[in-house]
């Protein structure tokens, strides 16, 4: 009985628990705060160990501008002719070194990006493949001396004639890429060596001098969002080779291409910025959501105008170094690459100025091959794949005053052109990175809900179970209350109690009906003593029956639909007397036969189809068999327990059993028939 309520109270609790989690859920949404904490850069942290030394394929793929008409071109006879050779690929193993966590939440490190040779991807190109290209040093020079004084010209004339140097010069790939001795470059090294601290001039060597840097990076404390992005760049967040104005030189919140901005909205620009670029260049979402591996991403690409110059976009005009706008597709980096006369374009001159194209024979823009792009998961930040595809060349003023390269006055050369590229994340980085941006953020509906309708379904079932349990125990307890009152009744009765009328009476006459005093009520009882006496009286019946039908045990079955019950009225007693029905009673008659138990020590009890018996035990039992016609007082067997008598009655709506007398008993006797005169001369029943 008493773990039903424990069950329900245990169901309560723990769906008023499930209930109190959702309702956590829901505001602490646990897949955000663990999301947060990984993006965090933390010594020795996940995502720190992964920006520090990313575990990805990065690439270079450098395309080679080879000029096929040089002694035609110098002779003025035609415009310079190129070819597109290439590609020459590399890996580059990036690295962040030199790390130290500092006290306002940033990391300084030094940068470092050294490039592996990958002839497999190289597409039958060598390192060694002979080529015909600018002679960057002799054509830096010249640019550089065009302004001077006549003098200085004269000087730089007579040296090249003694050096024999010449603007276009054969040599292998790999030395126009890494580096080309030349006597100028080691003459320059020697008079000038705070300008030129090189003896050998090579493009992509210069591109990936990280030496002389130090940049700084945000941990993510107290912005996830931002971790992995730039504080500043050698010591700055502005470069300083674009005084005019933040949009050109702010490199603050930018990535070098390892960890984008998190939590990206879709209208939202992000920020690019790598050393060889020599500026930022701002990113906006194309196009629908792609897939790659098993995580999705948005195409991200250049900003429109980027190298307009100011042209068409009047916040570019901050790119006209010293005032000097180039054409539009241009833009000068000179100041990036040691003050050699470089610019920037996207490949083949796209989207740039029509003349750029038509003073070079062999440019064919092709923006399914030349457009750059970068795929991100807006979430995390994490680039799925990269393609940044820029060409470096050389622009040249006047130069007439110097005959050996006059032919490359107010003209654009293209050198190359190269592609970063990562076609796609390592199947170990696409399986951890699904797990946390495809699988782990079900843990907050999955969480929520689940928990919600766990904690819904355990109270309604508690609180069903608890009401039907309560319902059931009340009626229980009633029940069993009236049976004891209905004992208490007919104890008083049976033991020559006060009249029903009495104060100390189990119901009062309030909860009982009056039964009219007329003389069907009446029966005789006709009692033989021990000695043989007859003895005649008259009793009245109760003035009050049991309104309810009391139960006379806790058990909860029902007697419903049974043709008789057994209920047995014992009382222990001191004599030794006992009673039975008598064969010679009256039919309106109770008949009692008194005997003594020295004569018989067993005791009978009246019995009915059920075949109940019950057997007197060594304690000297009186019994006395009563029956009950009246179909309201059906009850199944009990023990009525009482300071002075046990009491067993025995209830039958049927025929009496073979065993008894043949008279049959009297269709309803009260026990109160028995009160005065069985107590005075039986004593005891």
């Amino acid at each position: 009985m008493l773990m039903v309520p424990k069950c329900a109270f245990l169901l309560l609790a723990i769906g008023f628990l499930a209930i109190t989690t959702a309702v956590l859920v829901k505001i602490f949404q646990p897949y955000d705060l663990i999301f947060n904490w990984k993006l965090i850069m933390a010594e020795n942290g996940e995502i720190f160990n992964l920006w520090a030394k990313p575990p990805v394929d990065l690439y270079i793929k450098i395309y080679l501008f080879n000029i096929t008409n040089a002694p035609a071109f110098l002779a003025g006879r035609e415009k310079m002719k190129v070819e597109q050779v290439g590609p020459y690929v590399y890996k580059e193993i990036m690295t962040h070194e030199n790390i130290t966590f500092n006290e306002n939440n940033t990391m300084s490190t030094t940068p470092s990006h050294p490039l592996v040779w990958q002839e497999h991807l190289s597409e039958g190109r060598r390192e060694d493949d002979e080529v015909v290209m600018l002679n960057i040093a002799m054509l830096a020079i010249s640019h550089l001396m065009a302004d001077r004084p006549y003098f200085t010209k004269l000087g730089l004339n007579t040296l090249f004639i003694t050096t024999k140097s010449q603007p276009i010069v054969r040599m292998t790939a790999k030395e126009f890429m890494f580096g080309f001795s030349t006597a100028l470059a080691t003459l320059g090294n020697t008079l000038l060596p705070n300008w030129i601290y090189f003896e050998k001039v090579g493009l992509i060597d210069r591109m990936y001098d990280f030496s002389t840097d130090f940049e700084t990076f945000y941990t993510g404390v107290p912005n996830p969002a931002i971790s992995g992005l730039y504080a500043t760049y050698r010591g700055k967040t502005n470069l300083p080779q674009w005084p005019g104005g933040e949009h050109c030189s702010n490199i603050e919140y930018a990535s070098d291409g390892t960890k984008f901005k998190s939590f990206i909205k879709p209208n939202e620009t992000v920020k690019f910025f790598r050393k060889s670029m020599c500026r930022p260049i701002n990113l906006y979402r194309v196009g629908e959501e792609k897939t790659f591996g098993s995580l999705k991403g948005y195409n991200y690409v250049f900003e429109e105008n980027a190298f307009d110059n100011g042209a068409i976009n009047e916040a570019n005009k901050c790119f006209c170094r010293n005032g000097d706008c180039q054409s539009v597709g241009l833009i000068d980096v000179t100041d990036c690459y040691y003050g050699f006369p470089i610019s920037l374009s996207f490949p083949h001159f796209m989207n740039g100025d029509v003349g750029l194209q038509e003073n070079i024979t062999g440019m064919q823009p092709d923006p399914e091959k030349h457009s750059s792009a970068f795929v991100i998961q807006p979430e995390s930040g994490l680039p799925l794949s990269l393609s940044v595809k820029v060409q470096i060349n050389m622009h040249f003023k006047d130069l007439h005053s110097f005959p050996r390269v006059s032919k490359f006055s107010h003209l654009t050369a293209p050198m190359l052109w190269f592609e970063i590229m990562m076609p796609n994340l390592p199947e170990s980085l696409d399986t951890r990175f699904n797990f946390y941006l495809n699988l782990l953020p079900l843990v907050n509906p999955l969480g929520f809900w689940g928990a919600l309708t766990l904690g819904v379904v355990l109270l309604v079932y508690a609180i069903t179970r608890a009401t039907l349990h309560m319902s059931s125990y009340a009626r229980q307890a009633a029940n069993i209350s009236d049976g004891k009152y209905g004992r208490a009744n007919l104890l008083q009765n049976l033991t020559g109690s006060p009249s029903a009328n009495s104060s100390n009476q189990a119901y009062s006459p309030c909860e009982l009906k009056l039964l009219d005093d007329t003389q069907s009520n009446k029966k005789h009882v006709i009692i033989r003593g021990i000695d043989g006496e007859l003895a005649y009286q008259e009793r009245r019946q109760s003035s009050y029956a049991l309104e309810l039908e009391p139960a006379l045990s806790g058990s909860e079955s029902s007697d419903e639909g049974n043709d008789s019950d057994t209920v047995t009225l014992s009382r222990n007693s001191t004599t030794s007397s006992s009673c039975m029905e008598a064969e010679h009673c009256v039919d309106e008659d109770i008949c009692l036969d008194c005997f003594d138990d020295a004569v018989s020590s067993s005791t009978s009890s009246l019995s009915h189809s059920s075949g109940t018996q019950a057997v007197g035990s060594d304690k000297q039992q009186q019994q006395l068999g009563v029956s009950f016609a009246s179909s309201g007082f059906a009850s199944s067997p009990a023990s009525a327990n009482s300071s002075s008598s046990q009491v067993n009655m025995v209830v039958g709506s049927g025929s009496s059993d073979s065993s008894n007398s043949a008279k049959s008993w009297t269709p309803y006797a009260h026990p109160e028939q028995l009160g005065g005169t069985i107590t005075t001369s039986m004593k005891h029943v």
